[in-house]
């Protein structure tokens, strides 16, 4: 009796055991409910909280450098090319008249152990195509006495810029009025001339006695020509300007001794001309 009543709470302890474990398996769908309700409770609230989005990568921006400095190209000089320098033909400007000089000796001829005249007490300066007459005469004296006076052997030997014993006690008026010049035909630079008839020079320039007209043919030879108190002159072709090519032409403005006065020439002007046709002589028959 007593044994079978000390194993009667470990039987009792093994029936609620039992009895425990079958009540456990009957609830089990319940807690299986439960367990499914928190879970979808737990997805809820989960889903409440946005979804996590990562920044995206930013793209680093190229770093600005300072532009490029520029250096101007270096200017190539060209070759300077030599040039060729064309002959002319040599011009003879001396002139065939008393009183109008060319280029002037480089030092003058003085005569030796000769004094100048002391009691001519004014001066004057030789100025370019001066002469020895144009002076005297301006002086109211001659050719030999003012040579004379200032010891010159030659009287076409005269220097730019020498200082001459002249007479009088005061500088004369200069009687003339040096008017500037201005061609009027043939037209500077004219290139249309025949080479048959006459053609007419006309020119305004400085009042003078006489005019003196010189034209300068291709080939270097002069024709001149002297007219009275007028500013222009007719000149045949034929006879005088016969030559083709270029011509130059001056006018010297002249006293009423034929020397130049003291005014500077009219040109040079140029103009071109066709040949001239050859004469032929005609042969009277007797």
């Amino acid at each position: 009796m007593n044994t079978t009543m000390k194993r009667l709470p470990i039987l009792l302890l093994i029936l609620l055991l039992a009895l425990t474990a079958c009540n456990l398996q009957q609830q089990s769908p319940p807690f299986a409910v439960t367990l499914t309700s928190a879970t979808s409770v737990a997805q809820a609230a989960t889903e409440t909280i946005p979804p996590y989005t990562p920044l995206a990568t930013l793209t680093p921006s190229p770093t600005l450098r300072p532009p490029p400095t520029f250096e101007p190209p270096t200017a190539t000089v060209p070759a300077t090319n030599t040039p060729t320098i064309t002959p002319t033909a040599t011009i003879n400007l001396s002139v065939s008249i008393p009183g109008l000089n060319g280029a002037e000796t480089p030092t003058p001829t003085s005569t030796q152990g000769c004094t100048p005249r002391k009691e001519w007490k004014l001066r004057y300066t030789i100025q370019r195509d001066d002469a020895l007459i144009k002076i005297a005469e301006k002086y109211g004296t001659s050719v030999n006495e003012l040579a004379e006076a200032n010891c010159i052997s030659d009287v076409n030997a005269i220097v730019i810029g020498h200082e001459l014993h002249v007479p009088g006690d005061s500088q004369p008026v200069e009687p003339y009025v040096c008017d500037g010049w201005e061609v009027l035909t043939p037209l500077n630079g004219t290139q249309a001339i025949q080479g048959t008839g006459s053609i007419t020079f006309n020119w305004r320039g400085p009042r003078a006695a006489h005019n003196l007209i010189r034209i300068v043919r291709p080939d270097g030879s002069i024709f001149e020509s002297v007219v009275d108190l007028r500013q222009n002159q007719e000149v045949d072709l034929v006879n005088n300007l016969s030559m083709a090519g270029n011509y130059t032409w001056y006018v010297y403005p002249l006293d009423s001794n034929y020397a130049q006065i003291p005014c500077h020439e009219g040109g040079p002007w140029t103009f071109m001309k066709s040949a001239s046709p050859t004469i032929t002589p005609t042969i009277q028959m007797q």
